[in-house]
């Protein structure tokens, strides 16, 4: 692969999966000097041999790559956020929280009933502490949001965040785990304000707040002024669940994310703003690059500095600074070098999906342009410019199809149609909304005139994105994909691109081997998940809810008619494999692989004579439980999430008088029997 012929690429994945590994296998400090160390003996001496060699060998690249591995682990350890002396989770002891100072850093995407928000750590009972919690402020008439920068006293009520309770859910304490956040906190009765710091993300929090506060002279619709929001600042807490799914399911939601397409558009409109400095020579070109620099990284903050932001405006650092110093800059070299520097600052955008995305993207498109940037069909630059679209698209979307399985688990039909008029019209968009954007500040009069055509064109995408995204059938959803799943395609994807670069046997063999090894692996996985029956009672707040999974079929007991509906089925229904679902009403008495399970709810209503081997308890049933485990003498007692709170602690302590082991969803997560 040409790619590969760079060192620094070689280098930057070695370096990655110095940082996968450390992470991974949780590597000690004790472990890693030692090895980093060897490394370097073995490097040092890799390169004097080297030196004195007429022909090199291939050692001192494979010692490069040893150390390049080990400095990953060290960076990776040393970044984690517990393993520093300052970090607060070192402060806490015996169960007991300090007083915690606080200050709000960044507002994130809040829920029905909850604003939530990044507050990092300034102290633990005035001893100067580290990190970053994830806190939750009730959503009321009242509430007002808090802004960076607003320091907190917080006593008490820190909780671990919790991990996924039922099969296959998404784990949101792996996912807060790799943001550096390892505990939440809801601010209700436990808190005082300790006025107002300035830091750097206040400034910046301001800045951006007085950008978004610029349009309300134009009196936009909340779905106009979300969109604005998103594309010209980054700022998607606030976009509308109806209106992320149409982007979504029409396959544009990339526009919504600050990336190398908004890069690219503000670096042209500055080139021809500060063209004028070229007539200064050398000088006026480094106050150009200067400039241009400066915007693009302050444009980078006030967005919020996502993984797709940084990855672009350090490429185009890159790339600028290259240029100023007439050197040629390699893309390749290029991508992995900007790669390299953030991971080198943030190792742990390494699992972050819109930084695994930006780079494959951009990867694919630069890889694939051989293919495709030949394709000039028409005399008219309108009908080219088109099909440059689609086939960019077309270069991205494969390289990035088998991870938007692998984590979001669809893929729209008729994304390329979709992506054919919204990158054009989201261009326009976004010029005319920076120029907006000035124009409320020096000439609002104008602004408001240009704002009217503003908001026509997001109108109009909005409708045509909505449009595409109605044809509901065209959008393929739950697709279950496993890891290995991913790596096999992206095996097949990889071999059939070198194959079309340069067709030969061996590789038309390759490309049939690993297709026939896809294969091999689907249907593997699929038997394995035929030959896990079992029943399952899940965790679920709105009631009771059980599935019973035999070969590739699951029945779901329930009392709603929309369980079928529910995340929690969706995401067991994926995760199984399976084929058949059926829904049925919840009974009683289940009976699973030889084990008599007994539902209890709300009334109350048993049989003595039953003696099941597990008790399921939902609903908050007024029992005696003494007197019910001494009459139906069950082995295990399951509570779910639909009880009371008081109900399960009571009914655990007499379990545990009792010596029965007792289950509850709400705490453990859902309970199996296999």
């Amino acid at each position: 692969m040409k790619a590969l012929r760079f060192p620094i690429i070689s280098i930057t994945l070695f370096f990655a999966a110095g940082i996968l590994a450390g992470y991974g296998l949780s590597i000690s400090i004790e472990f890693i000097y030692p090895f980093l160390a060897i490394a370097l003996t073995g490097l040092i001496t890799a390169y004097a041999i080297a030196k004195k060699q007429l022909l090199p060998k291939p050692w001192f690249g494979m010692a490069t790559w040893l150390f390049a591995f080990a400095v990953g682990m060290l960076v990776q350890h040393l970044h984690y956020p517990p393993n520093q002396q300052l970090h607060y989770t070192h402060q806490l002891k015996n169960g007991e929280t300090p007083v915690l100072k606080t200050v709000v850093s960044e507002r994130l995407k809040p829920n029905e009933f909850s604003e939530k928000y990044y507050f990092e750590m300034l102290a633990a009972d005035g001893k100067p502490a580290s990190g970053k919690l994830l806190v939750t402020v009730p959503r009321d008439s009242l509430h007002k949001l808090l802004t960076p920068g607003d320091a907190y006293y917080i006593a008490g009520g820190l909780k671990p965040i919790q991990g996924a309770l039922n099969p296959y859910q998404f784990d949101y304490s792996g996912y807060m785990e790799k943001q550096g956040v390892f505990h939440q906190v809801r601010l209700k009765d436990n808190f005082a304000k300790a006025g107002h710091i300035n830091t750097f993300d206040s400034y910046v929090g301001s800045l951006r707040e007085k950008l978004i506060r610029s349009f309300d002279i134009h009196d936009f619709d909340a779905k106009t002024r979300n969109v604005i929001n998103a594309l010209l600042l980054g700022q998607r807490q606030d976009m509308d669940k109806e209106t992320t799914e149409s982007y979504a399911n029409a396959g544009v939601l990339h526009i919504l994310a600050i990336s190398g397409l908004h890069f690219s558009m503000l670096f042209y409109i500055l080139t021809l703003l500060l063209r004028p400095l070229n007539r200064f020579r050398r000088r006026g070109e480094l106050l150009q690059l200067f400039l241009i620099l400066a915007l693009l990284w302050g444009f980078a903050f006030i967005t919020g500095l996502s993984a797709s932001v940084v990855r672009s405006v350090v490429m185009f650092s890159i790339i600028l600074i290259g240029q100023y110093a007439n050197r040629t800059t390699n893309i390749y070299n290029s991508l992995a070098l900007s790669m390299l520097v953030l991971l080198l600052a943030r190792p742990m955008f390494l699992f972050d999906v819109g930084f695994q995305l930006s780079y494959i993207a951009v990867f694919s498109i630069v890889w694939l342009q051989p293919l495709y940037k030949k394709a000039r069909v028409s005399k008219y630059a309108a009908v080219n410019y088109a099909i440059d679209t689609v086939l960019i698209s077309l270069a991205a979307q494969i390289g990035v199809l088998p991870l938007s399985l692998y984590y979001f688990n669809q893929f729209p039909l008729l994304f390329m149609a979709a992506n054919l008029v919204v990158i054009p019209l989201s261009n326009v968009i976004l010029v005319l909304g920076l120029i907006v954007l000035l124009l409320n500040f020096i000439a609002p009069p104008v602004a408001i005139f240009l704002g009217h055509a503003l908001e026509w064109l997001i109108m109009g995408m909005n409708a045509f994105i909505a449009r595409v995204a109605s044809f509901d059938k065209l959008v393929l959803k739950d697709i279950p994909f496993t890891l290995l799943l991913n790596i096999s395609l992206y095996t097949i994807l990889i071999l059939m691109v070198l194959w079309l670069f340069r067709k030969s046997y061996a590789r038309t063999a390759a490309v049939l081997v690993a297709i026939l090894a896809f294969q091999g692996i689907y249907t593997l996985t699929v038997q394995d998940s035929k030959t896990h029956d079992e029943l399952v009672v899940f965790n679920n707040w709105d009631g009771p809810l059980l599935a019973v999974k035999e070969d590739s079929r699951i029945t779901v007991y329930s009392n709603d008619s929309l369980a079928l509906q529910s995340p929690v089925v969706k995401s067991y229904r994926k995760g199984s494999f399976a084929g058949e679902v059926s829904i049925k009403p919840l009974r009683s008495l289940l009976w699973h692989n030889g084990s008599k399970v007994l539902v209890v709810d709300s009334a109350a209503t048993y049989s003595p004579q039953m003696k099941p081997d597990v008790l399921v308890l939902t609903h908050s049933p007024k029992v005696n439980l003494e007197r019910l485990l001494s009459e139906l003498k069950p082995k295990q007692v399951v509570a779910d999430a639909s009880n009371y709170k008081s109900y399960i602690a009571r009914w655990e302590a007499t379990c545990q008088k009792q010596k029965i082991p007792f289950h509850a969803t709400a705490e453990k997560g859902s309970f199996r029997i296999e």
